[in-house]
């Protein structure tokens, strides 16, 4: 069965607005994430509450993958992005309402991030099973790479207004402008066709099969010696991941930096990743993209080894950027790879089962990493997670096709 949204059937004055809106349907994000955490800790007054927060936010988005590819495979995925757009508007609107009138509680921000998770995955992995439909093969790496300049260069000017607009006007507006940028993003939806949404030229069945959905994705992975390897490498590499992310802070503590140095250190690897995204938008369009991909994650392996084993602040500040710019070759490259060769009637159930896959175990490995920090030196638990990653990376090179003509799939049945 053929899909029916070919890129032919979406001009330029229809994808251009549909781009867009809908990375301007983002911005906010990093605005409401630290208003959040920043409102919790001062209700509380511990930081269990951001543990708490986080780990929420975390599992709910997890589970929230391998239920959103179902839907994101069954339904038109255009008047999705309409309709949850729409719905995590209404979501901010509320709680910006409670804000406003100064009964913001815990229980409030535990339901906003539930419904963070629960409508914004299935956001994602609509609009990231959709682009390849409507976006030229040659062209996917460009888009794909504006996209990720635009949402780190969004994010470092987020980060850096969020403390002025919470000390000056509390959390309400954060959450007043991240509704109306939701608002954005379900009007740019609207500019695609209604056909380009959908991923199959007729409905699978006359009704939504969920578990039956899931049983045949895990059959079609199971088939696929790539996804297969895929997934199962996705996975080591998230256990790891996860700990180098947010390690920023220990670090600075470590090297005597303080709560200024975490800050720069966290500037540092988004403004390493969006150096990393303009380059790949730009003269990197044709660079081969498995090599990229497995490069950058050996590239801040070795930089993570040598922050390690030096523990220098001068080393910690090269470090962290080329943790951004190598993230670059996952976030681009690897990303652009599976997006395009995945079929387009199983896209998202698929890019849901790795989502949950990467993401279940993340808050366990931060843990026992964290664990670790408190009972060892920093620098060896660097030195550790480094070489994992190093392996890791080793074992993308070994079992994945380095040339992209090799990756090919069957379509599902």
């Amino acid at each position: 069965m053929t899909t029916t949204n070919t890129y032919q059937q979406v001009p330029n004055r229809r994808l251009v607005p549909f781009l867009i809106g809908t990375a301007l349907g983002n911005a906010g994000d990093v605005f409401t994430q630290i208003a959040v955490f920043w409102t919790g800790l001062a209700i509380t007054g511990s930081a269990l509450s951001i543990a708490g927060l986080g780990g929420v936010w975390t599992l709910c988005a997890a589970v929230s993958g391998l239920i959103s590819g179902s839907i994101v495979d069954r339904f038109n995925r255009r008047n999705l992005l309409v309709y949850l757009h729409a719905m995590l508007a209404v979501l901010c609107f509320v709680i910006f309402a409670y804000s406003g009138a100064g009964t913001l509680r815990m229980w409030h921000l535990v339901i906003f991030l539930v419904g963070e998770a629960v409508l914004g995955t299935p956001v994602s992995g609509a609009f990231s099973s959709l682009l390849p439909d409507i976006v030229p093969k040659d062209r996917l790496v460009r888009v794909n790479g504006m996209l990720s300049s635009w949402g780190m260069a969004d994010n470092l000017l987020e980060a850096a207004m969020s403390g002025i607009v919470l000390a000056m006007w509390g959390p309400a507006p954060v959450f007043l402008f991240n509704g109306i940028m939701y608002l954005v993003g379900a009007a740019a939806a609207l500019f695609l066709p209604l056909k380009t949404g959908t991923p199959h030229s007729e409905p699978e069945s006359s009704r939504w099969q969920p578990i039956r959905d899931f049983r045949c994705s895990l059959a079609y992975i199971r088939k696929e010696r790539i996804l297969r390897r895929v997934v199962t490498l996705d996975f080591a590499r998230s256990l790891i991941y996860a700990p180098l992310f947010f390690i920023a802070p220990v670090v600075a503590v470590a090297v005597g930096v303080g709560s200024e140095g975490y800050g720069f250190f966290q500037g540092l690897s988004v403004g390493g990743v969006l150096v990393g995204s303009l380059i790949a938008s730009s003269i990197g369009t044709k660079w081969p993209k498995v090599p990229m991909w497995i490069g950058g994650m050996a590239l801040y392996s070795l930089a993570f080894l040598t922050l390690g084993a030096t523990m220098l602040p001068a080393v910690a500040l090269v470090v962290f950027f080329l943790f951004g710019f190598g993230a670059t070759g996952q976030q681009v490259y690897g990303f652009t790879l599976v997006q395009q060769v995945l079929p387009s009637k199983i896209r998202g159930r698929i890019n849901g089962i790795r989502s949950f896959v990467g993401g279940v175990v993340q808050p366990l490995s931060l843990a026992i990493v964290m664990a670790l920090v408190d009972s060892h030196d920093v620098g060896q638990v660097l030195i550790w997670l480094s070489i994992l990653m190093l392996a890791i990376a080793v074992s993308y090179l070994l079992l994945l096709p380095l040339r992209e003509r090799e990756w090919v799939l069957s379509d599902p049945e």
